[in-house]
């Protein structure tokens, strides 16, 4: 059967790191498709990355470069091996998919149900990206992550009601703005 026939699929002990992965990714600028180097102004956020794909048995590498006179700043790289991009291309774009799909999903669960374990163990990875990639802002009682993905923005809406917290989202020239109270924050590490 040829492969574009075989819908990939990520094992469910694997997806929550791959979600996060896909997650980070769409913040990032590279919208969610890994190329051969992914580029981050943090170093947490590439560390979180290249963390996860190692992980997930991808042999990514990190590097970082400083530029700028009087003003210097580093910048973050994450190098995915050309002999795998294609197989972690893949990958991403399933748990991209599955991820997405069971936070969105409408279907009622029980608390002890462990399809709803999963969402919120998605719904966690999904902020942590979000705050680690998405351009974290704090402003008074409120933190909110600027993204220019609209599909990301919507798994960030349904994962913070999926964790409880009431978000609020805006759009703003060229991205969106979601944001939740700092106390509902989860942790972004």
């Amino acid at each position: 059967m040829n492969h574009d026939q075989v819908r990939d699929i990520v094992l469910a002990a694997a997806l929550p790191a791959a979600f996060e992965v896909a997650c980070l990714l769409r913040c990032a600028v590279a919208q969610g498709q890994p190329a051969s180097m992914i580029e981050f102004d943090r170093e947490d956020a590439a560390g979180r990355l290249t963390s996860l794909l190692t992980r997930l048995g991808c042999a990514a590498e990190r590097e970082v470069h400083t530029g700028g006179g009087r003003r210097r700043y580093d910048l973050q790289r994450v190098l995915i091996p050309e002999a795998q991009h294609r197989a972690t291309a893949r990958m991403v774009a399933a748990a991209w998919r599955q991820g997405r799909q069971a936070l969105l999903s409408t279907e009622t669960l029980g608390s002890s149900s462990p399809r709803h374990a999963q969402r919120v163990t998605l719904a966690h990875a999904a902020w942590r990206a979000a705050l680690l990639a998405g351009g974290r802002r704090r402003r008074g009682e409120l933190t909110s992550v600027r993204l220019g993905d609209h599909e990301m923005a919507a798994v960030l809406v349904r994962a913070a009601r999926v964790l409880d917290v009431s978000p609020e989202v805006s759009r703003r020239p060229g991205c969106f703005m979601v944001a939740i109270p700092a106390r509902g924050v989860p942790a972004a590490a």
